[in-house]
């Protein structure tokens, strides 16, 4: 079933929704139809709507770039690569293939204190399972680093580990979809319309 891109009042890309939360979205006259597959219709016994591809939003929403914390959504954060060798495994359909990625907690539980750790590049404590002290890592690297930190295995991290941002945010929900429609692509940051579907 085609899935639906969401702006924001601004234009700004948002994220990818069901076609089902899109309908509920534009009954509730919360958002206005940018574009519609062609040819596609949604049918109830009484309502023919055309099916929709783009939306957007009637009044601005602050975006607070929440996104749920899991291994799965590590994973998608750093684009499905070993943030320490760069392994990048993929399915023969071009996705994240995750049984070959692990979660690693840079700073390991093992040297926690009363299950929070000190994050020296940010300088500051935190919970030892989250955003700003996990990375995707490929399960041979994460069996090399052990309970130690990447100072202490001669590893280094190809990124920070972070809370996602917007752009984070569009491009974990992007990457669930192997191509672009060909009615988003003009509402998509140049980098990702490359993977076009007709």
């Amino acid at each position: 079933m085609r899935p639906c891109l969401q702006l924001n009042a601004d234009g700004s890309p948002m994220r990818v929704i069901t076609w089902e939360h899109a309908i509920d979205l534009l009954l509730d006259q919360k958002v206005i139809a940018i574009e519609n597959y062609p040819d596609i219709f949604v049918r109830s016994e009484h309502l023919t709507v055309p099916w929709p591809a783009v939306i957007m939003l009637r009044r601005y929403k602050t975006v607070r770039g929440r996104v749920r914390f899991s291994s799965k959504n590590v994973v998608l954060r750093d684009g499905g690569i070993c943030m320490y060798c760069g392994l990048s495994p993929r399915t023969r359909d071009g996705r994240i293939d995750r049984q070959e990625l692990t979660l690693d907690h840079v700073i390991p539980r093992a040297q926690a204190q009363s299950g929070a750790v000190y994050l020296p590049w940010a300088k500051k404590w935190v919970n030892v399972t989250c955003w700003e002290n996990s990375l995707t890592a490929c399960r041979s690297c994460n069996s090399r680093k052990e309970d130690r930190r990447p100072d202490q295995t001669g590893m280094v991290m190809r990124a920070l580990p972070r809370v996602p941002s917007q752009s984070d945010v569009l491009r974990m929900s992007l990457s669930r979809h192997s191509h672009v429609p060909q009615e988003w692509v003009a509402y998509l940051p140049v980098e990702r319309s490359t993977t076009v579907m007709g």
